[in-house]
């Protein structure tokens, strides 16, 4: 029954966000920003724009510093040798993900859990390369708790955005992992305010993305122990989501989007501060002010994507994200491992 709850508030959330996305005004697409900078230089010509293929792909959810990676293929036109033209377009990934089940979108940025989701509930969607390698959540406690473990967590309270999503997830997997008797814990829904929630002493912990909140609390001066999902559980996180329709019709395009893709992700691990300058250039909101703590965000994300071998899925990984979402109710039957992924795209 608490599954059967889950999927039909999942389903729910998806119709209001959706009604809540037809109600306010469109997320900006943002073209292959030729003016950023010269695209790398290659034995063969760009192809002019008019022969390019155009790609959308969707996000979540605006224009951030965590997208180093995507800016940094437009910008140095690593699409463009491919002879396409992404256009990233925000939203919301639960909507994504459902749009490019249903082949109303070619390719999506979507975690691990969503793809296990959507196929449990007949959405033909496949994760064909593999961004993150660590799973991003986790829970911060300031060191003065003396909480030195996710074990300890138990007897406190804990704050979490929502109950839902990757957060939600993530906590759900380190409870698993770490055996903790989530009974034990007040787990508060706080919304996106851990930060204050933490410092303001309303929770004892916090549900947290690692390459975000601890960097702002550290910023702050704060010291917190983070306990990440990641060293407990190998989850499947973001990569690159596409259709069963796309990978069948049209495999060239899958593979050249994701050669393009992995370039620049390759090009952000390896330069990271012209990745940087690249990304304030896409999202001009990011001012002088404001560049430490940013800078700070991509180093720390940086860990959360660095591996020798990019893009490539691991079946083990793909068993515990099932084992994690079946523990926690979240789906009542398991789909097949081989359904959820491919690595035939990523060289």
């Amino acid at each position: 029954m608490q599954s059967r709850q889950w999927t039909t508030q999942i389903i729910y959330l998806a119709l209001l966000l959706a009604a809540l996305v037809a109600c306010t005004p469109q997320p900006a697409m943002i073209p292959t920003p030729k003016a950023l900078s010269a695209p790398t230089a290659t034995s063969n010509p760009l192809p002019s724009t008019d022969q390019l293929r155009q790609v959308l792909l969707g996000v979540g959810y605006i224009p951030n510093v965590q997208f180093a990676p995507l800016y940094a293929a437009q910008s140095k036109g690593f699409f463009e040798e491919q002879g396409l033209s992404v256009v990233i377009q925000y939203g919301f990934e639960t909507d994504f993900v459902a749009l490019t089940g249903q082949g109303e979108r070619e390719f999506a940025v979507a975690s691990g859990d969503q793809v296990v989701l959507a196929r449990s509930q007949g959405l033909p969607v496949v994760y064909v390369a593999k961004w993150y390698q660590r799973y991003p959540v986790g829970v911060m406690v300031p060191v003065e708790k003396g909480l030195d473990s996710p074990k300890e967590l138990e007897g406190h309270s804990v704050g979490i955005p929502a109950l839902h999503g990757a957060s939600y997830v993530g906590w759900k997997a380190l409870a698993y992992a770490a055996k903790l008797d989530e009974k034990a814990v007040r787990l508060q829904v706080i919304g996106f305010t851990q930060v204050e929630s933490v410092t303001q002493g309303v929770v004892d912990a916090a549900v947290i993305y690692v390459a975000n909140e601890p960097v702002q609390m550290r910023q702050l001066n704060r010291q917190v122990n983070v306990f990440e999902a990641s060293d407990y559980i190998n989850m499947v996180s973001n990569g690159i989501v596409t259709n069963e329709k796309m990978i069948r019709e049209q495999p060239d395009v899958v593979r050249r989007l994701v050669r393009g893709f992995l370039k620049g992700l390759q090009y952000t691990l390896d330069h990271p501060d012209e990745a940087f300058a690249i990304v304030r250039q896409v999202v001009p909101e990011i001012t002088d002010d404001k560049v430490p703590a940013q800078r700070a965000v991509l180093e720390a994300s940086l860990v959360l994507w660095r591996t020798d071998s990019l893009g490539r899925s691991d079946a083990q990984a793909w068993l515990d994200t099932i084992s994690v979402m079946k523990a926690a109710e979240m789906i009542e039957k398991a789909p097949e491992v081989e359904s959820l992924y491919t690595n035939e795209f990523v060289e």
